[in-house]
């Protein structure tokens, strides 16, 4: 190497490094940085598919169970692991609440995981949204007696020890109030109802 080619050399490593510019992806061959970068576009694809994968294995089976017993408490009592354990806890809540008052309505009265009061002929899992550690999965019902109109709701998972929870479903902004937006804003404001009727 002759001594204007290394005097060119190094004051191009000098005033990369001064300018923050110099990155380790910059020091993989070509080949090797196109790789890591797929990669990481790969992974992030990878989750995306994963996460509507397992929605709409569960929309597969609720929407069967609930045309063969009715109710979301199905789902609840036969799978229970796949819900978060606030929305957990706070369903179950909600049921007992219910069953304690049978001649009125104290609890939902619709069910929340199809954001309705009628079964679904089928369910699918349409774009997913990544928010953080949060995966947004967009759900189009669809019903034999009407036109289907977009999403009929959003459910809102994350991974917990490397498994898809359900942490909670968004039902949009038109539903009345802001306290009727998602499942747990409903559950927390049915509560404060109840409560004051004590």
């Amino acid at each position: 190497m002759n001594i204007i080619a290394c005097l060119v050399l190094c004051s191009s490593i000098a005033c990369g490094t001064a300018a923050g510019a110099l990155d380790t992806a910059d020091l993989l061959p070509s080949t090797e940085r196109i790789s890591a970068s797929a990669y990481v576009g790969q992974s992030k694809s990878n989750n995306e598919a994963s996460c509507r994968k397992f929605v709409q294995g569960f929309y597969d089976w609720y929407v069967k169970a609930s045309h063969k017993n009715g109710g979301f408490e199905t789902a609840i009592d036969k799978k229970p692991r796949i819900f978060s354990r606030e929305i957990l806890r706070k369903l179950r809540e909600d049921m007992a609440a219910s069953r304690k008052s049978p001649g009125e309505i104290v609890g939902l009265d619709f069910d929340p995981f199809l954001n309705s009061q009628d079964v679904a002929d089928r369910c699918e899992a349409g774009k997913v949204t990544r928010k953080g550690d949060r995966y947004l999965v967009q759900i189009n019902s669809h019903y034999s007696d009407s036109k289907d109109a977009g999403p009929s709701l959003v459910a809102e998972l994350r991974q917990e020890s490397g498994k898809w929870v359900f942490v909670n479903f968004h039902y949009g902004k038109g539903n009345g109030s802001p306290k009727n937006e998602n499942l747990l804003a409903v559950l927390a404001e049915l509560k404060a109802e109840r409560g004051k009727k004590k």
